[in-house]
């Protein structure tokens, strides 16, 4: 989900000082400066569930079931990927939260004295962003079911070693088993109840302006803007933590700004006005680590295949051949004896960019006497990241691994790592055992593993390898075995982002009488609700609301 940089938040900029900047024919140099508090939480939890895990997350739940559990649904995340008995299942119901405070302050310096209509500004919040999942698990069944000798490892791996439940088992980048002693690394889902928390200064905003036509009841002027990171990178290694700012990238754009009176009362103690603010910058190239999935093909659906296993092979392959055509070559690839989870391989620097971030904002301000009342519309908007990664995945070493068998049982107690890959694959299912069959026992000896599925032998064509060590059926292996390259990664434009928001400020301002005080303080307080739009039939931006209190100081 694309999150907007806290600093980008035009209708908390504009409000409550509106007629302290931008002045007509200012007498001297003129300043003013704000100091804004601001709790945001974001809204429809359920949009941001469908975000991260897609179409698994139907029907508000997350289905986790493991490979033996009949009528597994079309989406459930396969259990066996996770550590959990095969035939598990459990549903799991999240309820994201994203709240931040913040503190923005914000300066404007007319700088008249130096040029007709010139004026500077700057901004940075101070972000404390808090991050929690808040899922629960509802478990339906355990499980008793291990792993079968020769599924995960060359020995068989029994149900204590085993997760109970889907929080307790590798997604947390803890749980082990088997041959799969690499834990997560990345994109790692914590405990229910744990929130992730961070504290930083988000952009340095600075824009650079001339109001090129001013009148004593409108004005209208361009600026430059930039915006200088300084909140950091992003980090990847949990799936939901917090993001400030713009991620680390540095941003150039320009922007206009715009006023008009509409009405004013014979006594000149009431009026109407319009502002509008609009802004567009480019998100400058910044080299970022990602996660990414594989690419999806024709009918396979390829999302969160992070978390998928995948094997190492080894092309040091001793005792395993294949039957072709009445001959046995010799297989060149076999299983190395270990597994682990595809994000720790698909995980690499990117140089990311973002070719527009734009917002504009209108916005009526009813005066009266002291008062003001600000009510309007932000629009909030930013194309795809255009994304080239740094991938480094080396050729010829790993697949994945699906629903297969990898290991092969020959003579006495003799074992064979198999060529048994499965490319077509995904989170939900493995080939042999794909959505709409039920488990059968023949579904050991890898019948639909990468063409061709061929049978496997310890030696020339003599002793077979088995499915277990009682070799009492023979196992299959590919003849030519699919492996992971970089062109497999779904590096493709990520969707555009847009955004609505509808606001509101009440404030005062104290006139001072006094001729020698120049300075006039103004206090107000407004609130805020941002709806996310649709991109191409997806909800791609975070959906929230907020409140302010804003407050400071004008000198004339």
């Amino acid at each position: 989900m694309r999150i907007r940089s806290q600093s980008w938040n035009t209708a908390r900029d504009l409000v409550g000082w509106q007629q302290f900047i931008n002045q007509y024919e200012p007498e001297d140099f003129n300043c003013a400066f704000y100091v804004t508090p601001e709790y945001t939480r974001s809204m429809k939890p359920c949009r941001i569930a469908s975000y991260l895990f897609g179409k698994a997350y139907t029907g508000g739940s997350l289905t986790i079931s493991g490979s033996r559990v009949k009528d597994r649904g079309q989406y459930d995340f396969l259990a066996d990927y996770f550590g959990l008995p095969t035939d598990f299942l459990s549903t799991v119901r999240f309820k994201p939260r994203v709240s931040n405070f913040l503190v923005d302050l914000g300066v404007y310096f007319g700088l008249d004295n130096v040029c007709d209509g010139m004026y500077f500004r700057v901004h940075a919040p101070m972000v404390h962003s808090m991050w929690k999942l808040d899922y629960c698990e509802t478990v339906s069944f355990e499980g008793v079911n291990g792993y079968d000798e020769g599924y995960m490892d060359s020995t068989a791996v029994t149900n204590e070693n085993l997760a109970k439940k889907w929080s307790d088992s590798s997604i947390n980048g803890i749980h082990t088993w088997g041959d799969m002693t690499e834990a997560l690394q990345y994109t790692k889902i914590n405990s229910a109840c744990c929130k992730r928390t961070k504290t930083k200064l988000s952009d340095l905003q600075m824009a650079l302006g001339w109001n090129f036509f001013q009148a004593e009841d409108r004005h209208m002027g361009l600026h430059i803007l930039a915006g200088f990171p300084t909140a950091g990178k992003h980090c990847c290694e949990y799936v939901f933590s917090p993001v400030i700012g713009n991620g680390g990238h540095f941003e150039l754009g320009a922007g206009v700004t715009a006023s008009s009176r509409l009405w004013m009362s014979d006594d000149e103690e009431r009026s109407l006005w319009v502002y509008v603010d609009a802004n567009a910058a480019h998100l400058f190239k910044r080299r970022l680590l990602r996660t990414f999935d594989l690419i999806g093909k024709k009918d396979v659906d390829r999302s969160n295949s992070r978390y998928m296993l995948v094997q190492e092979m080894t092309s040091l392959a001793e005792n395993l051949y294949t039957e072709v055509d009445g001959s046995y070559p010799a297989s060149t690839f076999q299983y190395s004896g270990k597994l682990l989870p595809l994000a720790n391989i698909t995980t690499c620097c990117a140089d990311i960019s973002i070719a527009v971030q734009g917002e504009f904002t209108a916005k009526f301000t009813y005066n009266t006497g002291r008062w003001s009342f600000d009510l309007g519309y932000n629009l909030w908007g930013r194309t795809g990241e255009t994304i080239c990664a740094c991938c480094k995945i080396p050729s010829n070493k790993y697949a994945l691994k699906g629903d297969a068998f990898i290991v092969g049982f020959g003579p006495g107690d003799d074992t064979s790592g198999l060529a048994a890959t499965e490319s077509d694959a995904t989170i939900y299912a493995g080939t042999n055992t794909p959505y709409g069959t039920d488990y059968v026992e023949n579904h050991k000896a890898n019948p639909s593993i990468d063409p061709t599925a061929a049978l496997a032998w310890y030696n020339d064509g003599v002793d077979r390898l088995g499915t277990d060590s009682t070799r009492a059926t023979q196992t299959r292996s590919s003849t030519t075995p699919i492996f992971l390259s970089c062109n497999d990664l779904d590096t493709r434009k990520t969707p555009a982002a847009l955004s609505h928001k509808i606001f509101a400020h009440l404030g005062y301002a104290w006139n001072n009488d006094a001729p020698d005080d120049r300075w006039t303080p103004f206090l107000g307080i407004g609130g805020e609700a941002e709806f996310s739009g649709r991109v191409s039939g997806v909800y791609t931006a975070l959906s929230q609301w907020g409140f302010w209190l804003k407050g400071g100081l004008a000198f004339e």
